[in-house]
């Protein structure tokens, strides 16, 4: 049997506590949702991404004495990383909110290879 790589959905996004939805995948309801807010299981989402070996990946940004990393399919990925120089963000004096990304999109650090 070959080893699933287990996906890092740590983020309160991957979760909605109000309502729960037919996975997309095995169709049993569940409360985790993708990237894309896509209700699926996180354990169908990491048999999904290594059963299709060839569907278009996500890397995370190769950097001094860290390698470049498989974080699963574009479709279901990791979380990625959260290092601060690699995250900019823009923050109004009185906004108690917490500061939204400044670059495109929603996963800052990551590429497609």
């Amino acid at each position: 049997m070959d080893a699933v790589q287990l996906l890092d959905w740590g983020d309160h996004d991957h979760f909605d506590a109000w309502a729960t939805r037919p996975c997309c995948l095995c169709g049993k309801p569940t409360p985790m949702r993708s990237h894309a807010d896509e209700a699926v299981h996180k354990v169908c989402a990491e048999e999904w991404n290594a059963a299709h070996p060839d569907e278009a990946r996500r890397y995370t940004p190769p950097a001094p004495g860290r390698p470049q990393r498989d974080v699963g399919t574009w479709r279901f990925h990791n979380d990625g990383p959260t290092t601060p120089h690699l995250r900019r963000v823009a923050v109004a004096p009185d906004s108690p909110r917490r500061p939204a990304p400044t670059e495109a999109g929603d996963q800052d650090g990551l590429f497609a290879a």
